[in-house]
């Protein structure tokens, strides 16, 4: 399951695809589906939610030190974990100012993150120079990514 959902665009494809399949029979035929159109429509949202990690992308694990000594922000993620999606969606004005690494794309990544995390690939796994925490506490994340965006 890992390898096929390593990429970010799988499961907001696959999401919306399901939408369209139940959205066409809902419609199709003498009468109109309410509770299938309804579930449809929070489907696709549930497909945009998925979506902001295509924005935030995946960097590689050899660029970690670098970005870290910079005084940079790094969080580790996998695609269809739901505390990193609403990390990703508390950052959404600061994505392109965190180093997103896809622990599932990067093994070097998911062995950084156990060692960190004693021997779990729990994420989001948030790196800076100073600390290292598990970021399921999204007003902290957010005040040390625009912290550290203001200084960089």
């Amino acid at each position: 399951m890992r390898r096929i959902f390593a990429n970010a665009w799988v499961l907001t494809v696959l999401v919306i695809l399901l939408a369209a399949v139940i959205l066409a029979r809902a419609v199709s035929g003498d009468s109109v589906d309410a509770v299938a159109v309804v579930f449809s429509v929070a489907l696709v949202g549930f497909g945009v939610f998925t979506g902001i990690s295509l924005l935030a992308g995946s960097q590689p694990d050899a660029g970690v030190d670098e970005h870290v000594e910079r005084g940079g922000v790094v969080v580790f993620w996998r695609p269809g974990c739901t505390f990193c999606l609403r990390l990703m969606w508390t950052l959404r004005a600061r994505l392109g100012d965190v180093y997103w690494v896809n622990i599932w794309k990067d093994d070097d990544a998911a062995a950084r993150v156990r060692s960190i995390n004693k021997g779990n690939e729990t994420v989001p796994t948030l790196v800076t120079d100073t600390e290292t925490f598990v970021a399921t506490d999204r007003p902290r994340a957010r005040a040390l990514v625009e912290a550290r965006a203001g200084r960089r």
